[in-house]
């Protein structure tokens, strides 16, 4: 059985590589005190984020080009989740005790939230996952769209 790879296919796969790496490598500096990665940020997520990218490229060598966009979304709404449940307000926040108590508590979380507001500080690794990111998205869409042509 040969496969033969589209420019997408390889889009797709160098961002997904790129994700793999990039999660793992220093991201941003805090205070010039010590580097974290996202997945220093957020373990548990850091895994289902990269085997969703993963994913996209898998499908591409299972013939399923059409379906890597579930890789790509599904990274991408691992990525959002925090920003995606705390979307519709409500509930108490327990004040400003209760804000400082959770800064206090957990750090890394805060860290997670603001990742893409800092873009100008990070370091490569904060690059190599983000320009992945976009890569995933972006090729599987286009296989997505191209495999609906034919």
């Amino acid at each position: 059985m040969s496969i033969t790879l589209t420019r997408n296919d390889y889009l797709t796969i160098a961002g997904s590589l790129m994700v793999a790496v990039g999660a793992f490598m220093p991201m941003i500096n805090i205070a010039g005190l010590n580097e974290v990665s996202y997945a220093d940020a957020s373990s548990p997520e850091v895994y289902l984020l990269v085997a969703f990218a993963l994913a996209a490229s898998l499908l591409i060598f299972l013939s399923k080009r059409g379906l890597s966009i579930v890789g790509g979304v599904g990274a991408w709404l691992v990525l959002l989740w925090p920003v995606i449940s705390n979307m519709g307000g409500g509930g108490d926040d327990g004040g400003l005790l209760g804000k400082v108590t959770d800064a206090v508590a957990d750090p890394l979380t805060k860290v997670t939230q603001k990742i893409f507001s800092n873009v100008l500080d990070f370091e490569i690794g904060g690059y190599v996952f983000l320009i992945g990111m976009l890569l995933v998205l972006s090729a599987s869409i286009m296989n997505f769209m191209a495999s609906r042509k034919a």
